[in-house]
């Protein structure tokens, strides 16, 4: 939806931050790629894994899987069973969108809070392979839950977060 309310300096700023959060995840994923490519290299090559490489892949993992779903989101990549949603008059399917709205912002906040208690409550353990704190585990769920609350407000002041849209489902969107 190409309105007003999309340009301005409100859009540049979330579209600045936005472009932060989806670089992020592709340097996490290709970090990952290349740690796990070293790791095999040195398992079979140089006959020598080191300790640090299984741990951080593992780190990395679970931050793209927070990021990465956030992303979908963002997309409308997930997946949505709306065959009976779809039979519904208008209005209804407008007062479930809204439901579903209610119930992600609820999500977001839940990751927001309870992933920050964990990042809180594991800072005293440290991982072996790396010896960084156990926290850096769960770093990503409270910054998956902000990005998911700024795409749900978005969403809901009809401001369109997809910026890979096929051509089709532009139409649909505008």
């Amino acid at each position: 939806m190409n309105t007003s309310r999309e340009s301005g300096p409100l859009k540049r700023a979330w579209r600045a931050v936005d472009t932060v959060f989806e670089a992020f995840c592709i340097l996490c994923l290709v970090a990952t790629l290349l740690i796990v490519l070293w790791q095999v290299f040195s398992r079979e090559v140089l006959s020598n894994s080191p300790s640090w490489s299984e741990e951080s892949a593992r780190i990395l993992l679970v931050w793209v899987g927070f990021l990465g779903a956030t992303i979908g989101f963002r997309e409308g990549a997930h997946i949505a069973v709306t065959f009976l949603v779809d039979r519904f008059p208008a209005t209804l399917r407008s007062m479930i969108d809204r439901v579903v709205q209610v119930l992600l912002l609820g999500f977001g906040l839940f990751l927001i809070v309870q992933g920050s208690q964990f990042v809180v409550d594991a800072q005293a353990a440290t991982l072996p392979g790396t010896g960084l704190p156990r926290s850096v585990l769960y770093l990503m769920m409270p910054v998956a839950g902000v990005m998911l609350l700024l795409y749900t407000v978005l969403q809901a002041f009809g401001i369109s977060t997809q910026r890979y849209a096929e051509p089709d489902d532009a139409a649909e969107i505008g």
